[in-house]
């Protein structure tokens, strides 16, 4: 992503949404660890502390609260359209669960992506094949995940989630693409 850590309001910045919000803790961290954020991480979810057990904007880097599954690409999507629509060159990364992406909103913001040609948004889902209560419908298959993406008129890659190498040439393919693109990761 192209963003300055100490510049939290940048237009022309990429845009990240964590869509499967009960991650957060890595967030955080991470926002800390490129010095975005000066709160400490183990003040995780107490009473006067920012940093919630899911993002919210009162970290100036939340763009979205993403408490329930399954909203956040619809959110980035419509972030994607503005960014479009006002010619601002900024991207839009969206981090979605394998368990959230059963979620109908997923797949109509997936269409709404491909309709009005988002370039700028990748999506990328974390296939983990674990669910709140056990395994994911489609467990480890992302040729199912990747299939569907493809049906919404998206660019695709499918890569081990271990291999820094396929991962950072998949986001080279995103920056490229005259789609919205998609990542599958898996194990």
């Amino acid at each position: 992503m192209r963003w300055d850590p100490r510049d939290p309001s940048g237009r022309r910045a990429d845009i990240f949404v964590l869509s499967k919000g009960h991650a957060a803790p890595i967030l955080w961290a991470a926002l800390h660890e490129a010095g975005a954020i000066e709160d400490d991480p183990m003040t995780l979810r107490r009473f006067d502390s920012r940093l919630e057990g899911h993002p919210t904007p009162l970290v100036p880097w939340v763009r979205v609260a993403t408490g329930s599954l399954g909203q956040g690409l619809s959110a980035a999507a419509g972030m994607a359209w503005a960014r479009k629509l006002d010619g601002e060159p900024g991207r839009v990364y969206v981090l979605l669960g394998d368990g959230e992406v059963a979620e109908g909103s997923v797949w109509e913001a997936a269409e709404f992506a491909s309709c009005n040609g988002l370039a700028n948004l990748c999506a990328v889902i974390d296939l983990n094949r674990l669910g709140q209560s056990g395994p994911t419908m489609h467990q480890h298959h992302a040729e199912v995940y990747e299939r569907r993406l493809q049906a919404f008129g998206w660019d695709t890659a499918v890569v081990d989630g271990h291999d820094l190498a396929a991962l950072q040439e998949a986001f080279a393919r995103a920056r490229r693409a005259s789609r919205p693109f998609g990542i599958v990761a898996s194990r």
